[in-house]
């Protein structure tokens, strides 16, 4: 997903499946939307990492513990966003799509 809000922050004709999916290409506001997008998917990427283990202690840090239930929170809003748009793609494909983030989320945070 970060890669994706990548290529859309980069001008490329994928907009119809983020942000309403009123537009092939994003303007300006919505690629700069998209970079933060991004960032958030990486730090995300980051803290399921943290919290499963993978970097020793860290995941049993307090703001790893905390964020990983506010990523979950995150992506479970998307979710409901992507299911409540009007466009194909969002309720097709990203809602699925944030509902597994979402899912992944709580695993790793009750699970580690």
């Amino acid at each position: 997903m970060g890669t994706f809000q990548i290529l859309l922050a980069l001008g490329l004709p994928l907009g119809h499946a983020a942000f309403g999916g009123t537009e092939s290409v994003l303007p300006a506001k919505l690629r700069a939307a998209s970079v933060i997008s991004a960032l958030l998917f990486f730090t995300a990427f980051y803290v399921v990492l943290a919290r499963g283990g993978l970097f020793g202690l860290a995941g049993a840090s307090t703001p790893v513990r905390i964020a990983i239930w506010v990523f979950a929170v995150i992506f479970g809003v998307s979710t409901l966003a992507n299911i409540a748009s009007r466009s194909r793609w969002e309720r097709f494909l990203m809602a699925p799509v944030g509902l597994v983030l979402t899912a992944c989320c709580v695993a790793v945070a009750l699970g580690a």
